[in-house]
C-alpha cells in the first residue's frame, strides 16, 4: 500500500508541506529554531538599549567628574587670589596683583566651561554668584579701605564654590548609583529574557507532545481493539489529522495490518470450517469404510480359520501355510479396524467403561493367554511375576485391551529368547501393573509423542514389527477413562518399563469393629494416610481414590459420614455429593468437604454441602475437622 503524499500548500508553482506534514524531529528543530530566533532578536534588541543607556550614564558621569574637577580648580584659583591679595597687602608689591589677574582669568574660564558643561541650575547658579563675588572683591581688593569687605567677599565665594562641588559630588555619586542599579536590572532582565524564552519552548513542546502523546493512546486503544477482534475499531487519524509524518504513516500502516489481519482471520475461519467438514467427511468415510469392511473380513477369517482347520479336508503343507499368512494378515486388518473404530469413539465421547469389581491378577492372567501365540512366533516368554493381588473397580475388557496393547508392543520390540515381565504393586490405595520388555529402549527424541496416534519410534522405516502405532494411544485413553495413569521409565539392565495405575477398593470388613465407618475420599495418597490415621481414633475409616470407588464401598458397605476432596479424578467430589444428595438412602449422609481452595456458598448449596461443614486444607487443621466429625457421629 502506497502512503499518501504529504499534504501541501501550493506557493506559485512550489508546494510547501504543512506542518502537520513535518517529522516530529523537523518539528522539534523548528520550535527550537523559531523560540531561539525569538529569543536572539529580543536578546540582542534589549542589550542594545541597555548598552545606549549605559554609554549615555557614563558619558554624564565622565562630564560631571571632569566638572567636579573644574569646580575644585575654581576652588583652588579663589584661594589663589586670596594669597596673592594678601601678599599685596602686606609688601606692597604690584607683581601680587599680576598674580591675582592671571588667577581671576583662569577662574573665569573655568566657570565659563562649567556653566556650559554642567546642567544642574544650583551649580550653574552658584557658579555665576561665584564670579559676581570673584569680580566684586578683585575691585574692593585694589581700595585699602574695604580689605574687610573683600575677605568676606571671598569668604562668600569659596563657600559657594564649595557648595557648587557638593552638589557635583552628589550628582556624581547619583549617576554612580544609577549604574549599579542598571547592571542590577540589566542581570534580572537577561534572566527574565532567558526564562521567557525556555518558558515558551516549554509550552510548545508540552502542546507538540500532547498531540504525540493523544496519537499514542489512540494507538493503545486501536491495539486493544486488534487484539479483541474488532477490527472495525482498529482505526487511527488519518494522515491530515495526525500531528506529524510519523503518525499518519503509522495510521495507514495500522489500519492496512488491521485490514490484513481481519482478512487473514476471516480466510483462516473459512480454513477452519472446510478443516472442521473435511475431517467430518473423513470420519464418516473411515467409520463406514471400518464398518463395511470388518463385516467381510470376519467372513473371510472365519473362513480361512475352518480351512486351515482341516474341515474341508487335508491340505497339503505348502498350501497351509500360505493360508495361515492369509489368516494372520486378516487378524491384523481386523486390529487395525477395531483401532480405528475405537478412535473414532473416543474422539465422539462414546467410549464408555463398565464398574464392575474386579480382581487384577486374573486380568493379567487373561491377557497373557491372549498373546501366547503372538509370543511364541516371537521366540519371547511371557511370565507374571509372584505378587500381591488387588480389588480394582472398572471394565474388564478394556483393562485386558489396554494390557494387550502394551504387552504386544513389549513382544514386538524384544529379541528372540528374552522374556516380558508382567508385575503388581499395591501401594497407599494404588495398584499399579508394570510391563517391562528387553528391547533396544524408546530413543529421546520419540519419548515425548510415544502415546500420540499413529507415532512408532523410528517412523515408517521401522514398522516392520507391524501395528499402527495407534495401541498407546488407546491404552492412555481407557486408562485415563478408569481415573488411573500411564507412563514408562528406562530400565535398569536396558529395555523399557511400561507402567499402568489404578486405584483400588477396600475388600470387605470381616473384623468385630462396630464402630461407624467414615468413607474417605481423597486421590493423594500422603493425605489420604493422613486422614485414615486421624479417623481411626473415632471411626473404622473406609478410603477410596475416585468418586467410582467411593460408590462401589457405598454399595457394600453402612457408612455413618464422607470426608470428600472435590478434585477427584473422573467425577469430581462436588459432583460426586450432587449424585449423593440425589439417592434417597443417603440423602442425608454428613458429607465433610476437606479442600485445597475456598468454594463459594452457591457452590456449596448446589452441591447439598452446608457451609459449615466446609474446610479448606491450608486454614483448618485436621483436629478442626475431627473434631466437627465426632461431633455428627455422637450426635447420630
Amino acid at each position: 500500500m502506497q502512503l499518501d503524499e504529504p499534504e501541501s500548500v501550493s506557493v506559485g508553482r512550489r508546494r510547501l508541506p504543512t506542518w502537520r506534514s513535518l517529522p516530529l524531529t523537523a518539528q522539534l528543530l523548528a520550535v527550537g529554531m523559531l523560540v531561539s530566533l525569538s529569543w536572539f532578536l529580543i536578546a540582542r534588541t534589549t542589550g542594545e538599549r541597555i548598552q545606549a543607556d549605559a554609554r549615555a550614564r557614563l558619558t554624564e558621569l565622565e562630564r560631571l567628574r571632569r566638572a567636579e574637577v573644574a569646580a575644585t580648580r575654581v576652588g583652588t584659583m579663589l584661594a589663589t587670589m586670596s594669597r596673592a591679595h594678601r601678599g599685596f597687602l602686606l609688601s606692597g608689591d604690584a607683581a601680587y596683583l599680576d598674580d591675582v589677574a592671571a588667577a581671576h582669568a583662569s577662574l573665569d574660564q573655568d566657570i565659563d566651561r562649567l556653566v556650559e558643561s554642567v546642567d544642574d541650575l544650583r551649580v550653574r547658579q552658584g557658579l555665576a554668584h561665584v564670579r559676581e563675588l570673584a569680580t566684586l572683591w578683585e575691585d574692593s581688593a585694589l581700595r585699602p579701605n574695604v580689605v574687610r569687605r573683600g575677605a568676606d567677599l571671598i569668604d562668600s565665594a569659596t563657600r559657594v564654590q564649595e557648595r557648587a562641588v557638593r552638589d557635583l559630588s552628589e550628582d556624581v555619586a547619583s549617576i554612580a548609583l544609577m549604574e549599579e542599579e542598571a547592571s542590577a536590572n540589566e542581570e534580572w532582565v537577561s534572566f527574565l529574557i532567558w526564562a521567557a524564552a525556555l518558558a515558551v519552548f516549554m509550552l510548545v513542546l508540552m502542546l507538540l507532545m500532547r498531540l504525540v502523546s493523544r496519537a499514542l493512546g489512540q494507538v493503545v486503544t486501536a491495539s486493544s481493539a486488534l487484539e479483541k477482534g474488532r477490527y472495525d475499531e482498529a482505526r487511527l487519524p488519518s494522515s491530515h489529522l495526525a500531528p506529524n509524518r510519523e503518525m499518519a504513516q503509522l495510521a495507514q500502516t495500522f489500519e492496512q495490518v488491521a485490514l490484513s489481519i481481519a482478512q487473514r482471520e476471516r480466510q483462516l475461519q473459512d480454513d477452519i470450517e472446510k478443516l472442521k467438514e473435511l475431517e467430518r467427511l473423513k470420519r464418516d468415510f473411515v467409520s463406514t469404510v471400518s464398518h463395511e469392511l470388518r463385516t467381510p473380513l470376519t467372513s473371510i477369517r472365519g473362513a480361512l480359520s475352518l480351512v486351515v482347520g482341516g474341515k474341508v479336508g487335508e491340505l497339503p503343507a505348502r498350501a497351509r501355510d500360505l493360508l495361515q499368512i492369509a489368516v494372520s494378515n486378516t487378524e491384523r486388518l481386523i486390529r487395525l479396524i477395531n483401532d480405528i473404530l475405537d478412535i473414532e469413539k473416543m474422539d465422539a465421547g462414546q467410549v464408555t467403561a463398565r464398574r464392575d469389581r474386579l480382581r487384577l491378577r486374573p486380568l493379567l492372567e487373561t491377557t497373557i493367554a491372549g498373546l501366547e501365540g503372538l509370543a511364541a512366533t516371537a521366540k519371547v516368554t511371557l511370565q507374571l511375576e509372584p505378587g500381591p493381588d488387588a480389588d480394582i473397580v472398572g471394565d474388564a475388557d478394556r483393562l485386558v485391551q489396554v494390557f494387550t496393547n502394551l504387552a504386544s508392543n513389549a513382544v514386538k520390540f524384544s529379541p528372540a529368547q528374552s522374556s516380558v515381565d508382567f508385575a503388581v504393586t499395591v501401594e497407599r490405595g494404588q495398584a499399579t501393573v508394570s510391563v517391562r520388555d528387553h528391547g533396544p529402549g524408546i530413543p529421546e527424541e520419540f519419548a515425548a509423542r510415544i502415546f500420540g496416534r499413529f507415532q512408532q519410534a523410528g517412523g515408517a522405516d521401522s514398522r516392520k514389527s507391524g501395528g499402527t502405532g495407534l495401541g498407546l494411544n488407546i491404552a492412555k485413553a481407557i486408562v485415563e477413562l478408569h481415573g488411573g495413569q500411564v507412563g514408562f521409565r528406562p530400565a535398569e539392565g536396558g529395555g523399557t518399563i511400561f507402567w499402568v495405575t489404578l486405584a483400588t477398593t477396600l475388600t470387605p470388613s470381616t473384623s468385630s469393629d462396630s464402630r461407624p465407618a467414615v468413607l474417605i475420599v481423597e486421590d493423594d495418597p500422603s493425605m489420604r494416610e493422613v486422614l485414615i490415621a486421624q479417623c481411626e481414633s473415632i471411626a473404622r475409616p473406609l478410603a477410596a481414590q475416585s468418586a467410582e470407588a467411593a460408590f462401589d464401598l457405598l454399595d457394600r458397605e453402612k457408612v455413618s459420614a464422607i470426608i470428600l476432596d472435590p478434585g477427584l479424578p473422573g467425577m469430581n467430589g462436588l459432583a460426586f455429593a450432587q449424585r449423593i444428595r440425589r439417592d434417597p438412602r443417603l440423602r442425608t449422609m454428613p458429607i465433610f468437604l476437606f479442600s485445597a481452595r475456598e468454594y463459594s456458598a452457591e457452590e456449596l448449596r448446589a452441591s447439598g454441602i452446608r457451609a459449615a461443614d466446609a474446610f479448606v486444607k491450608s486454614r483448618d487443621a485436621e483436629s478442626v475437622l475431627f473434631d466437627r466429625l465426632r461431633r455428627e457421629l455422637a450426635r447420630a
